[in-house]
C-alpha cells in the first residue's frame, strides 16, 4: 500500500516525478506512475490505490485543473479527508477544490530547504505518519545536488564557477548566472588556444591545408561540449529564454555572438519558472 497518491496531468510529467523523488527520499512510499496495465480499468487499478493511500497528492497546473481524471482523483481525496494540493504555476485550483489550502511550488525546484517545499512535505509527512511525527532534517528530504555552492553565501571563484559546469554537464535544468556561464566559456578559449599550440608542436601541420593536425583540439572540443550546452541551457533560462538557445551557441561562425550575448544579458530578478535567482544560491 503506496503512503502517497500523487494525481497530475501528464503534460506535467517531469514535475510530478521531482515531487515524487523528493517525497521517496523522505522515506514516504509514493504512487504516481499511473499507467494502467493491460486488462485493467481505470476503475478496477487508479480507484484501488486511492482507496488504500494515506495522503492524496494533487499537483494543481493549467494542465491539470483541465483534466477530468486529475479532478476526480482531487474529488475522491477530499471526500475521504485525505487531499494534500499544490500549485506548481500559480494556477487557480478549478471549482469545488479552493477551501482546500494548497501549498504552493511555483518557486520550488528541487531545494531541499526551500521553504514552501518544507511547509509542504511536513504535512505530507504528518499526514501519513500523525500529527506528531518528527520533522526529519533538511539532508534527507531530497537528494544531495550535483554541486553544492559555497558555504555562508561566500561568492563562487572562476575555478568553482568552472567545477560546478562540469558537476552539470549533462543538467540543463535551473539557472546560471553571468559570471558562471562567462568564466566556463573563458576556460574553453583558454584551453583550445593551448590544445592548439601543443598539436603545432608535437603532431606538426597538415601537408595539405597547412593547418595544424588538430588531435587534442578535436578531444577537447568533444569533452566541453555537453557541459557547455547545459551551461548555455541554464543561462538562457536566467535571463528568462527557453533552453533550446543553446543549440545556437554550437553552430558554426555566429555560435560566438550567441555566446557573448548570454554573456552579457542580465538575469531576471528574482525566481522565475525555470528556478530561483543563482545570484542568490
Amino acid at each position: 500500500m503506496a503512503d502517497v497518491f500523487i494525481s497530475y496531468a501528464r503534460e506535467d510529467r517531469s514535475r510530478a516525478e521531482q515531487v515524487a523523488s523528493a517525497l521517496s527520499a523522505m522515506g514516504l512510499d509514493c504512487f504516481w506512475d499511473t499507467d494502467i496495465p493491460p486488462g485493467q480499468t481505470w476503475a478496477d487499478y487508479t480507484e484501488g490505490k486511492l482507496a488504500q493511500c494515506k495522503v492524496v497528492v494533487v499537483l494543481w497546473t493549467a494542465h491539470s485543473t483541465k483534466s477530468q481524471w486529475v479532478r476526480e482523483e482531487a474529488r475522491m481525496g477530499r471526500d475521504r479527508n485525505r487531499l494534500i494540493p499544490a500549485i506548481l504555476d500559480g494556477s487557480a485550483p478549478p471549482l469545488g477544490f479552493g477551501e482546500v489550502q494548497a501549498a504552493n511550488l511555483a518557486n520550488w525546484r528541487g531545494e531541499a530547504n526551500h521553504p514552501d517545499w518544507l511547509r509542504f512535505a511536513g504535512a505530507v509527512e504528518r499526514a501519513v505518519h500523525g500529527p506528531d511525527a518528527a520533522p526529519r532534517p533538511a539532508s534527507q528530504a531530497t537528494p544531495q545536488p550535483a554541486f553544492a555552492p559555497p558555504p555562508g553565501g561566500a561568492a563562487a571563484s572562476p575555478i568553482e564557477h568552472i567545477r560546478k559546469c562540469f558537476a552539470l554537464y549533462a543538467d540543463g535544468k535551473g539557472r546560471a548566472r553571468r559570471s558562471e556561464y562567462g568564466w566556463f566559456v573563458l576556460f574553453q578559449v583558454i584551453a583550445a588556444i593551448l590544445a592548439f599550440g601543443f598539436d603545432s608542436a608535437v603532431f606538426g601541420f597538415n601537408s595539405y591545408t597547412s593547418t595544424p593536425n588538430s588531435y587534442l583540439v578535436s578531444w577537447l572540443l568533444l569533452g566541453v561540449l555537453a557541459p557547455s550546452i547545459s551551461a548555455a541551457s541554464r543561462r538562457a533560462h536566467d535571463v528568462g529564454q527557453t533552453g533550446w538557445i543553446a543549440a545556437a551557441t554550437i553552430l558554426p561562425y555566429v555560435g560566438w555572438l550567441v555566446a557573448l550575448a548570454l554573456i552579457f544579458i542580465p538575469g531576471q530578478a528574482g525566481a522565475n519558472k525555470y528556478g530561483p535567482n543563482p545570484k542568490g544560491v
